[in-house]
Formats: C-alpha cells, structure tokens, sequence
C-alpha cells in the first residue's frame, strides 16, 4: 500500500477518469429517486498542486494544467473545471479534487458515497476532506471486499467507481474477476473502472471476462497522450464502462479528440470501442 495519489493529481489520466464520473454523476441525477456510489479505492480525497509530493513531479501541469485556461472547452471539459473550480474559490488552479470529494460534491438529499481506503494516511486526510458531508460514509476497508460486502446500495440504484493502485501486476484480472460476483448483485448499476494502459491485449482480456461475466452494455474509452515507452511514463489510460448512461458515448467523441490535442506531448490520440 505504497501508492499515493497526490503524485499524479490532476493527470492526463485523472482528466479522462473525471470527465466520465462527472457526466454518470449527472446522468444518474436526472431523475428524482436517491442513488447511491461506491468508491472503491478513494484516496485522501483533496490535493494540494504546490504540495512538495505533486511538485516532486507535476503530472497536473500536462493535464488540467493545460485545460484551466480554455475558454472554448468542449461541455465535457468545461464541466470538470466548473467542479473544480468549487474548491478553488479564487479562481486560481491550487487544489484538485478526488473522485470522493467531486461525488460528494454532487450528492442530493437522500444519495450517498460509500468510499473505502486502507492507506492510513489517505484515510485520514479522506476523513478531513469529506467525512462530515451528510451522506457520506467512509471505509477503512479493502475495496475489493467492498464490491459485494456494499453491494448493492440500498437506493438500489448508482454508480461503482473502482480505481485501485496497481501495485501488483495481477491487479487488472483481479478486477475482472471480482467484477462477476458484483455484477450478481447489482447488474443495473453504471460501474467505472479504470485502467493504465499498458498493456492492451491484458486489457481485452480483462474486457472479455467483464462480458463473460454477464455484462452485455459496454464502452470502453482509451486517452493517450504519447507513444509509449517501456520504462517511462504512463502514457495513457483507459476507462471500462458497464452500463453507459445515454449520451455518454456522443459526449467523449466529442470531447476526447480536442482533449488529446490540447494534452499532446507528441503522439497523443483517444479511441472509443464497445468490446
């Protein structure tokens, strides 16, 4: 339990991740009825971009970095800077959000975030960040544990937003197969994962488990911002949908090719497939 993510706040990666969150987020509010989300691997929820661990080396400035000062922003775009310009009251880029933090931000009376972190120092600054926010119930608990032990909400409808840190190299399949029992319990509900890109036969692997599983409304949508290397940098990320909102497609193929051009570092490109 190494990983921290106030390294990489505010990346390439966390653009992609983000952008899809925030529109299921406002997919699921279009109607009345309360739904629930499950996070399950949360971090500390809120980061400073001038932290001596995000400047050590600042991921953020080829990300939202890039992105704070576009004033033609397509709707996707200009919708993450809207909800990260709630925690940035003087307009200034300072801090970013975490996925609890920007769910937390959108819940209605009656919804609810059930967010789960080991890390202990995570789950401290988890609990500063948003442990008091009405609805909101944190975890110091594994996350894949979660995904049937929380499983499924008692609003019966939501979102599962999994993101762990990959620090065990059989971490993608893990998730592919936990991914069955959950989808036994709660089929209907929009899950979120995400995924480094990497490795991308391991990838379709994976999607293919996720299918054979039962899950049968898929999208899945890659962003890269660089060829890769072997040892470098992570280039790109992927986004496995289960269940897509309506207009989510449309949405990122609007969004995806303008945003790979803005975050260019020399061979960035996006794709959108249904495996």
């Amino acid at each position: 339990m190494n990983y921290r993510h106030a390294f990489h706040a505010g990346n390439h990666a966390d653009v992609l991740k983000h952008v899809v969150l925030l529109f299921c987020l406002d997919a699921l509010k279009r109607k009345e009825t309360p739904f629930g989300v499950l996070d399950t691997h949360a971090g500390g929820g809120r980061y400073d971009l001038f932290s001596a661990e995000a400047m050590r080396s600042p991921e953020w400035q080829h990300g939202i970095g890039e992105l704070w000062d576009w004033p033609d922003a397509p709707p996707a775009v200009a919708r993450l800077k809207r909800a990260i310009l709630a925690d940035n009251a003087d307009g200034a880029l300072r801090h970013y959000p975490g996925s609890p933090l920007l769910i937390a931000n959108a819940l209605r009376e009656g919804d609810a975030l059930e967010a789960c972190e080991l890390h202990p120092e995570e789950y401290a600054a988890l609990r500063q960040t948003v442990g008091r926010r009405p609805g909101v119930h944190l975890h110091a608990r594994d996350g894949f544990e979660a995904l049937t032990a929380l499983l499924p909400p008692k609003q019966r409808r939501g979102l599962v937003l999994i993101d762990p840190p990959y620090e065990k190299p059989d971490e993608v399949f893990k998730t592919a197969q936990v991914l069955g029992p959950a989808l036994q319990r709660f089929g209907h509900g929009v899950y979120l994962w995400w995924r480094p890109l990497k490795n991308d036969s391991e990838l379709r692997r994976a999607d293919a488990e996720v299918r054979a599983s039962g899950a049968d409304k898929l999208l899945r949508a890659d962003l890269w911002v660089d060829a890769p290397a072997p040892a470098g940098r992570l280039h790109g990320s992927s986004m496995l949908v289960i269940n897509p909102p309506f207009g989510l497609d449309a949405t990122l193929r609007q969004a995806l090719p303008v945003i790979a051009a803005k975050l260019s570092r020399g061979a960035a490109g996006f794709r959108i497939t249904t495996p």
